[in-house]
């Protein structure tokens, strides 16, 4: 008997196409590192030849502002994620990643890069600049420390700062996945799909990205001095003076910040472009690695898994992952499979002598799982959790801790001994006065004032204050002008993040959480149609049939589900700008067309086969209405 054949995880059959992407992607950045080394160091008094050689100082300034994007990419790979992020709003998201390490492993990666290129800038540029550590005064003067590298140097740390924060804005750890349409009729489907390469992609953004980026380096050039005097300055000079200190420059270590900062046109235009070089390394880099990671998961043509001596254990083993990302891949690879490679969808059906059922059983059991688990989310939200029925038994409930003393069991009718400790002392002195405040007769105000200081009272309070002020100063009025300040805020700018909108809390109950898995799903939804409907001529055993009734049931609960969803959730009261129309969100809209064509396939395909397939009548009757099918 042959040894069984070993199923490669499909982890080991993702990683080496992701180095090649990532050596694809890291090509790209390694040309416009040496584009940049040739620029920066430019000048018509220097070699026409040496200024451009790869094997001399321009190869070797690449190579150090390779590193640059290198950090970039590093970080990228750290922090992948596949799915949007399902926060309720702007301000949640913030209060998660502000002490994740994430935050940190962002600055530290792009400080690093900034304070990189500040070296290679500096070293590079010609000695009319200006920009050595250390100015050289006249004969007679001492060497003084030179603050215009320092200001750059500045300079580029508030640009990676900035960048950090838009790295972790924008999100642009996640991988762009693209969704299929829906496949009518899978059979007529060939692998002949023109997409668009990554390196078309990146060109294509360039002119765009361009601009922005000036505009981001103009931007920063202008109120960069600015910013640098009120908060860099002083800490950037003393940090300057202990390296003087370090390498033992022959500066006077007590030297003072001078008053005029070296603010000069010559500087601002290079803090400019020097600016948008860097900017460049780093957006480039970010968006190179996102079009080549992002690419279909095919190699040479081809699904990934065709590599593989079982090509349908290695895939099922994708679809049970637990990693996001290697789960998103898989079901993409098997979306591309069942609407776009025949021959694959054919061994998928043939494949029925498997552990742990045929291969269309475990396909059509995670593709269902998925579905299924959009409706259970959706059931358990707002039901508490284990651990807050855990906390709520009665079992569990502690009396609450004794803070006086036990009742007395003497009778009650006898003369009461008096104190004689200094505790029975105080406690009979403070059980007095709380009987004479009690006893004490107060008004209707809850004041110890008498009728005739009462009137007064009301005397003064009338002709200070009108009757609209005293109607505000109640605690329905001061309520409802807290309640008018709130709303303004809300409208404004500032109050945008704190708005939790109808669209973001339905993807956070629905498709799942930290990250969104909405693009799986409608995966699963277009796979598991594509197949249901290829099986009438290519399910040689027909074990695609005996599944078509849950398929279908799975398919309504999960749309009955969501829409109701969607229609009846209540709005949280940040969302002031909320509307009915707003209701069908973008996310479940994608999800609802992918169930309604799913159905409107199957429909066509095997409606008049439904007596024979099981299929209740009201199934049939609900997924007509669905589908629009009359």
């Amino acid at each position: 008997m042959p040894p069984p054949i070993r199923t490669r995880p499909y982890r080991e059959l993702l990683t080496p196409t992701l180095h090649r992407r990532f050596t694809q992607a890291a090509g790209v950045c390694l040309l416009l590192c040496y584009i940049e080394a040739v620029v920066i160091a430019w000048n018509w008094k220097s070699s026409l030849l040496w200024s451009w050689f790869p094997l001399g100082w321009a190869g070797l300034r690449t190579l150090i502002l390779y590193i640059c994007p290198l950090l970039v990419f590093i970080l990228r790979v750290a922090q992948l994620h596949c799915g949007t992020r399902s926060t309720a709003s702007p301000y949640l998201t913030l209060r998660h990643y502000l002490w994740s390490w994430d935050v940190l492993e962002t600055s530290i990666a792009y400080v690093s890069s900034a304070l990189l290129f500040s070296e290679v800038y500096i070293w590079s540029v010609s000695s009319d600049a200006e920009l050595n550590w250390v100015v050289q005064g006249r004969s007679w003067e001492r060497a003084q420390l030179n603050e215009k590298p320092i200001y750059l140097r500045s300079l580029y740390i508030g640009l990676a700062l900035l960048q950090t924060a838009l790295h972790l804005y924008f999100d642009y750890d996640k991988v762009e996945e693209s969704v299929h349409g829906a496949v009518s009729d899978p059979l007529t489907q060939t692998n002949s799909d023109v997409i668009m390469g990554p390196r078309k992609k990146l060109i294509s953004k360039m002119p765009d990205l361009l601009r922005e980026l000036a505009i981001i380096s103009a931007g920063l050039s202008v109120i960069g001095p600015i910013l640098y005097s009120l908060t860099f300055r002083g800490i950037a000079w003393r940090s300057s003076l202990v390296c003087a200190r370090f390498f033992r420059w022959d500066i006077p270590h007590t030297q003072e910040l001078s008053y005029v900062p070296p603010y000069h046109w010559a500087l601002i235009l290079r803090s400019f472009f020097s600016g948008l070089l860097l900017l460049l390394i780093w957006h480039v880099s970010n968006i190179a690695f996102s079009v080549y990671v992002a690419q279909e998961p095919l190699k040479q043509g081809q699904p990934l898994t065709q590599d593989s001596k079982d090509p349908n254990g290695s895939l099922i083993n994708g679809l049970k992952a637990k990693k996001s990302v290697v789960k998103a891949f898989a079901y993409w690879e098997l979306a591309m499979i069942c609407q776009r490679f025949s021959d694959r969808r054919v061994i998928i059906f043939r494949d029925i002598d498997r552990q742990g059922g045929s291969a269309w059983t475990q396909v059509s059991s995670e593709c269902l799982r998925m579905l299924e688990g959009v409706t259970t989310r959706i059931s358990a939200y707002g039901q508490p959790s284990t651990r807050q029925q855990a906390l709520i038994k009665p079992e569990d409930l502690q009396s609450l801790p004794r803070l006086g003393m036990p009742l007395k069991q003497e009778p009650i009718f006898l003369n009461t001994p008096q104190p004689s400790t200094r505790r029975e002392k105080m406690e009979t002195r403070v059980g007095s006065f709380a009987k004479s405040v009690g006893d004490y007769p107060v008004t209707n105000y809850g004041s110890p004032l008498g009728p005739k200081g009462q009137q007064y009272l009301e005397a003064a309070r009338n002709g200070i204050l009108s009757p609209e002020n005293q109607q505000a100063l109640t605690p329905a009025g001061l309520r409802s002008q807290f309640n008018l300040c709130l709303t303004r805020f809300l409208h404004s700018q500032f109050g945008q993040p704190f708005r939790q909108t109808f669209a973001r809390r339905i993807r956070s109950i629905a498709f799942g959480h930290p990250f969104s898995e909405l693009i799986p799903t409608i995966d699963a939804v277009q796979s598991i149609t594509s197949m249901v409907t290829a099986s009438l001529k290519e399910d040689a055993y027909g074990k695609v049939a005996k599944d078509i009734p849950l398929v279908i049931r799975t398919f309504i609960m999960t749309y009955q589900t969501l829409e109701c969803f969607a229609n009846t959730l209540s709005p949280h009261w940040t969302d002031i700008e909320f509307s009915d129309s707003q209701r069908q969100t973008e996310d479940v809209l994608a999800l609802k067309s992918a169930l309604r064509q799913g159905l409107e396939g199957m429909v066509k395909t095997f409606g008049g086969f439904s007596a024979d397939l099981g299929i209740p009548v009201q199934d049939i009757r609900i997924a007509k209405t669905i589908a629009g099918i009359t």
